[in-house]
């Protein structure tokens, strides 16, 4: 699978899961499968924005152009939140901008680059404070980002995400332990860890970019369905 096939994966995934969060019954079977499948998206997202790190002409700009999509759509999110009733932006409990796990995953890895100890050391930083302003999957996120960008063995990434789910997701290790509290995803999101199947479509990634040009693709293509998966609760919901 070249780079675009991952992009398509992910943005499918992606779509399902917001739908199931947006527009379906919580006790629906169809939410349960979408919210599943949905699980692969942020994996995919996160092992492109390691890959964009090292092969991107212009980190800078690459990381410009991904803040300011993500102040974008979070003046959409306030938008909605103005209009329709419903808070997913930074200031809900429950934010719905997954592009500010990415650009603080981009920031992480930008430091963790730089050849001074200091710099390097203030990605745990960004880690605290992707915790402490509750961005979208928050330091379970961003630590992932940080990790495909460090190390590139398939089998080592697998590991480590395998890791990370113990420690976040509540179901087995943190209840086993008794510090289930402690843990990002209560036992009733135990669909977290199908988060795994990624590695399926990662171990198949062949390192090309594919024929299209798909650099502006996620950037259309994002606020696009968000808009209309809002337009839809909005019209047919209330």
């Amino acid at each position: 699978m070249n780079r675009n096939a991952i992009k398509f994966v992910a943005a499918f995934a992606m779509v399902l899961d917001h739908i199931a969060v947006y527009l379906l019954d919580q006790n629906s079977v169809l939410f349960l499968i979408f919210r599943s499948v949905g699980r692969i998206a942020f994996v995919l997202f996160a092992y492109m924005i390691a890959e964009g790190f090292w092969h991107t002409k212009n980190l800078k700009s690459y990381f410009l152009r991904l803040f300011v999509f993500a102040l974008g759509i979070e003046i959409i999110l306030v938008g909605y939140w103005l209009i329709g009733g419903e808070n997913y932006s930074l200031l809900s409990a429950y934010p719905g901008n997954v592009i500010w796990p990415l650009v603080f995953g981009l920031g992480g890895l930008w430091l963790l680059n730089s050849q001074n100890m200091w710099i390097r050391l203030s990605s745990i930083l960004v880690v605290i404070a992707s915790i402490a302003l509750n961005i979208p999957y928050a330091g379970y996120g961003v630590l992932m980002i940080l990790f495909f960008g460090l190390y590139q063995n398939v089998v080592t990434q697998f590991l480590f995400v395998v890791a990370l789910n113990l420690l976040f997701i509540a179901v087995p290790f943190m209840n086993y332990i008794g510090m289930e509290e402690y843990a990002r995803y209560p036992a009733t999101m135990w669909w977290q860890w199908f988060s795994l199947v990624a590695f399926l479509f990662i171990a198949l990634y062949n390192h090309k970019k594919g024929k299209w040009n798909t650099k502006w693709f996620f950037y259309i293509f994002y606020p696009a369905h968000i808009l209309l998966i809002f337009i839809i609760g909005f019209l047919f919901l209330r």
